[in-house]
């Protein structure tokens, strides 16, 4: 698959692809503006934790580069504002564990103004590179549970285009894919109301040739039932120290059903959705336009002005989780001492 966001060197500007018109169109969007950056995180032409978060890293040098700054200070005071901007969607961790990054080295470099911004795009080519990194571990760190011929329960699109290139899930399905000589299958959900398991992830795998089969949000219990898949493996948009696993909504009604079918349930993420600070109780689960769910292809399927409840995302909690595979090692049956020997020092 093609990489989902780049810097472009010659012209210091962030292309990325725009997933609102996926699978009918393959368009770019590419910008020199922190706050266009910003807005495509916000109506989620890019989305994706990983994506989201390298996107904000570029946004932060974008930001750099618009200041103008004369002083150390006057760019200091420049990139707060904008990764106060850029923070527009609160539950996905990597947004603010980008923004922190790049502001600790705007703190912590020496040198002239100049210097130091382009310290700072080297590090935003850096996040987007580790990235791609932490996928290609994730995904060979996987091979020890997923085995040939097993048929892959996803949920939304944790693939490349949720990340720089790769993908959580995504990498861990290609590498299956690619060991097992194409002896791997994959159910995904539609991933109601912006379908992107139905959008986005049928598109990506099908387009690297895996065999794969898109089912409604329903439908769950019933392919559990009949024993279509082998296994279930989702993304994060963050992973607690407790284990806990906030991730797109339905994750939390797939966990509860796999454990009743006694089908393995596993959550992959890299160590920047790991947050290793904040309880279960304080994540905020981001709420998004009731017309979400009113509205399918421009016209309303109900009531115009029916009452919605439309969280974006859910959390499971780990006693549902049978592993969280990341690209520093598989936490098994995760309890908050289990994190805490991968990731205490975070």
């Amino acid at each position: 698959m093609f990489r989902t966001i780049e810097w472009l060197d010659d012209t210091s500007e962030v292309r990325l692809v725009d997933q609102t018109k996926l699978p009918l169109a393959l368009e770019h969007i590419i910008t020199n503006s922190h706050e266009r950056i910003a807005e495509s995180i916000e109506i989620m032409e890019i989305r994706g934790a990983p994506a989201i978060g390298a996107a904000a890293g570029m946004g932060m040098a974008l930001a750099a580069i618009e200041s103008k700054a004369r002083t150390t200070s006057d760019l200091l005071e420049y990139l707060e504002k904008a990764a106060v901007t850029l923070n527009t969607r609160p539950t996905a961790v990597n947004l603010t564990w980008a923004t922190n990054r790049m502001l600790d080295v705007a703190k912590t470099a020496e040198g002239s103004v100049d210097d130091i911004i382009q310290k700072l795009i080297e590090e935003a080519k850096e996040i987007a590179e580790e990235d791609v990194r932490m996928s290609k571990n994730m995904g060979e760190q996987a091979l020890t549970l997923i085995k040939p011929s097993y048929t892959i329960q996803t949920i939304c699109n944790a693939g490349s285009l949720a990340t720089v290139h790769l993908g959580t899930v995504g990498a861990v399905v290609r590498a299956a894919h690619e060991r097992y000589g194409g002896n791997i299958k994959v159910y995904a959900v539609e991933t109601r109301p912006r379908q992107q398991g139905a959008r986005l992830t049928v598109f990506e795998f099908m387009e690297d040739g895996i065999d794969t089969t898109l089912i409604t949000d329903g439908m769950i219990g019933t392919v559990f039932r009949e024993g279509r898949v082998d296994c279930c493996v989702v993304g994060a948009d963050r992973i607690l120290r407790t284990g806990h696993v906030i991730n797109k909504i339905g994750t939390y009604t797939m966990a509860i059903t796999a454990k009743y079918h006694n089908i393995p349930f596993y959550s992959v993420a890299p160590a920047s959705t790991i947050d290793m600070v904040t309880n279960p109780e304080d994540v905020i689960i981001e709420e998004r336009d009731p017309d979400e769910i009113r509205i399918i292809n421009g016209e309303y399927v109900t009531v115009p002005d029916a009452k919605v409840y439309n969280p974006a995302f859910d959390m499971t909690p780990p006693e549902l989780i049978d592993a969280i595979i990341t690209d520093r090692g598989i936490v098994h049956n995760p309890t908050e001492e289990k994190m805490k020997r991968l990731f205490e020092n975070d």
